[in-house]
């Protein structure tokens, strides 16, 4: 980020009876580094958007031609960085530079989070993982504007990340948004001291919590899931067909809906559906309702070419990972905006901000109040009990309990036995 500066009259300190100092301010982002200029003088003798003293301070001339040797010593460090590609110029160098104190070379070589942060991207978005690079890339991308593209570790302190913290609040960033920011960075932070990086002494986050705040409720009733199920719809429509995906989703246990959007031919295994979690890596197994073959077979006869092998023809291809990330991400936004407009029509009107997230917490919920232990609940959604000694989460025994359970909760829905 480019080095600005700026003369200030600083209000904060003040000398005598109503005189304040003049200082030189330089810029990186939010970040900077100021330097008093050795003159004193009221607040009504200071022209802030000129930066120059008044007439009506008696010293005004031979102020502003210091002011103006100040500012042309800036500009000139300014460019010798620019004309010697010095990118890495901080505000601090051009503050010691003013006063004659050399800069360390070594300056240079201190390790700089958002260098670091992109090079963990590139790796992720290397290895298949565009999901995290994702998320690392929305964090790294926020810091850089608070801080420039040259913040190393060590100006990561507890004062700063406050104040990042404080500026995304100012901007209405919800506070479990800036949550996985903050986790994202203090994972750097680990995997930077772990690879010796940075001394552990740099990490911020023994001081500083990381805030939650508990999310909205994201279930349905039963009445209200029936509502869009019962909804009546022009046939394929496309609010139609997210209704469809929304409750084809229900249907298989709560899907991921971006795992369910990839699914092929392939994941269809003996009438059940076998997948890897694409976030954790689990195994799953679900077993094809009938419901749900209701909605497939809504499917099937479209060609595989236009599918491109998909069981559902949302998606136009898989084979570049990071465009395949960015359609999901936009199919999953449009089928949330379907749903808030079918929650809307006359004879659902749900009162809330319906996503494709309340399927799974809506098929927890029902089961739950069908009299379903936590426990069997959770197995089903995948959560990790115990010490698994196989890469599937349920064995034979544990498939038929989780079958039954899928097979009430779409009942509770549908009204069959």
């Amino acid at each position: 980020m480019k080095l600005t500066f700026k003369i200030v009259l600083d209000k904060r300190y003040k000398k005598g009876i109503d005189t304040y100092p003049l200082k030189v301010r330089v810029y990186c982002g939010s970040d900077y580094k100021e330097k008093s200029i050795d003159m004193f003088i009221r607040e009504t003798d200071w022209d802030k958007v000129t930066q120059t003293v008044q007439p009506s301070c008696a010293e005004h001339k031979s102020y502003n031609v210091k002011i103006l040797s100040v500012k042309s010593k800036v500009q000139k460090q300014l460019l010798l960085g620019e004309l010697n590609d010095l990118n890495d110029a901080l505000p601090e160098d051009i503050i010691k530079a003013l006063t004659g104190e050399p800069v360390s070379k070594g300056r240079q070589d201190k390790p700089c989070i958002i260098r670091y942060g992109e090079t963990i991207i590139k790796q992720l978005t290397t290895s298949g993982k565009v999901g995290n690079a994702f998320v690392y890339s929305c964090a790294v991308n926020k810091l850089k504007t608070f801080g420039g593209d040259r913040l190393p570790f060590e100006n990561l302190n507890y004062k700063k990340l406050t104040e990042f913290q404080d500026s995304m609040l100012g901007e209405q960033i919800k506070v479990n948004t800036i949550s996985v920011y903050m986790r994202t960075i203090r994972a750097l932070f680990n995997r930077a001291i772990r690879e010796g990086m940075i001394p552990a002494t740099c990490y911020p986050f023994t001081a500083y919590r990381i805030r939650n705040e508990k999310t909205v409720n994201r279930t349905l009733s039963v009445k209200e899931m029936q509502s869009i199920v019962k909804i009546k719809l022009e046939p394929d429509t496309p609010i139609w067909h997210w209704r469809n995906y929304f409750v084809l989703s229900f249907c298989l246990i709560g899907i991921n809906f971006a795992d369910m959007l990839t699914l092929t031919n392939s994941n269809v295994v003996d009438g059940r559906i076998v997948f890897r979690r694409k976030k954790t890596g689990k195994i799953y197994t679900v077993l094809l309702h009938a419901k749900a073959l209701d909605i497939l077979s809504y499917y099937t006869d479209i060609n595989d070419t236009e599918k491109n092998g998909l069981l559902l023809p949302v998606l136009k291809q898989t084979g570049d990972l990071v465009k395949l990330k960015t359609d999901t991400w936009q199919a999953i936004k449009t089928c949330n905006e379907y749903l808030v407009r079918i929650a809307k029509l006359k004879g659902v009107d749900i009162k809330k901000d319906i996503s494709t997230y309340y399927a799974r917490y809506t098929w927890a919920n029902i089961a739950r109040s069908s009299g379903y232990s936590k426990d069997i609940i959770g197995q089903a959604l995948g959560h990790s009990y115990g010490n698994a000694t196989t890469s599937i989460y349920l064995d034979d025994y544990d498939n038929k309990v989780i079958d039954e359970v899928n097979k009430k909760v779409i009942a509770a829905v549908y009204k069959t036995r």
